[in-house]
């Protein structure tokens, strides 16, 4: 419940990112060629850049400002890794349990395909559509609220069906829906992107729950591991600009696939192997 607030941090930068950021002009290739020929194009372009200035500044201060409430904020004192119950025996976990390891994998790539779908999801509806840059910003801002959507609806769904299950058919369907989008880049396929945030929106936090699962005194070891995990969101979207921009999504429906075979077979710690 508690991830599912942050979409909307998502949601409001998105859109400010659109309103303030885009400019809303599309050059045809006759205008480039007037303006290269004029010699106004480099100004142009610089001009374009320079929106970024005010937004990222007014970010910075915010960040400056959260920095200083969380100084001066009193938290409780963490202590290290601590038995499950208070007075028991210590229990001795390994760290490097199967469902654990494969945990953080699959972390590794759901986050990848995340900031890549993300991160590309302006380029591809231009791209299928022909929409400028605002109005395709506005798309990646219905992705950012349909993330959030599906964050307060799966928590509630969850009271009824078991996460394991809930992370196996959001996957499998995140898998379809990425295909349909390489297969049909259109409309349609904008529609299909748009939608796989609505399906990826549990999985961060249940991967991570599922993993911690049974690790008991290695537990805060272990939720370390599952966060350092971001650096799938490097990685991989790295390995979509070297691809082709339609052949790029099958890096999200493949990692929506190793996520799938996470929860299926490898997500439940297999009793006793805490021990020892």
């Amino acid at each position: 419940m508690s991830q599912a607030f942050n979409p909307l941090g998502s949601i409001c930068a998105g859109l400010i990112g659109t309103v303030f950021i885009f400019s809303g002009v599309t050059l045809s290739d006759a205008q480039v060629a007037a303006m290269r020929a004029a010699g106004t194009y480099q100004t142009y372009l610089h001009s374009e850049t320079l929106r970024v200035v005010t937004p990222y500044l007014v970010l910075g201060c915010i960040a400056f400002l959260w920095a200083l409430l969380i100084l001066l904020t009193r938290f409780p004192a963490l202590s290290g890794e601590e038995p499950a119950a208070s007075g028991a025996p210590a229990e001795h976990v390994r760290l490097m349990q199967p469902h654990f390891v494969f945990a953080v994998l699959a972390q590794f790539l759901y986050v990848g395909a995340q900031i890549g779908t993300w991160s590309y999801f302006i380029n591809y509806a231009e791209s299928a559509t022909g929409v400028g840059d605002k109005a395709a910003g506005y798309m990646l801002t219905g992705t950012l609220a349909a993330f959030a959507v599906g964050r307060f609806s799966s928590a509630w769904l969850m009271r009824h069906f078991h996460a394991r299950l809930m992370l196996v058919t959001y996957a499998v369907i995140n898998v379809v829906l990425c295909l349909f989008a390489v297969v049909h880049p259109s409309w349609l396929g904008v529609g299909c992107l748009l939608m796989t945030s609505l399906f990826m929106s549990i999985m961060f936090p249940t991967i991570f729950a599922l993993g911690l699962k049974g690790m008991g005194e290695k537990t805060k070891t272990a939720g370390s591991f599952l966060v350092m995990a971001l650096l799938g969101g490097a990685v991989l979207t790295k390995l979509m600009g070297m691809l082709p921009l339609r052949a790029a999504y099958l890096v999200p429906l493949a990692c929506y696939v190793g996520v799938a075979l996470y929860a299926w077979l490898f997500a439940e710690a297999k009793t006793g192997e805490a021990a020892g």
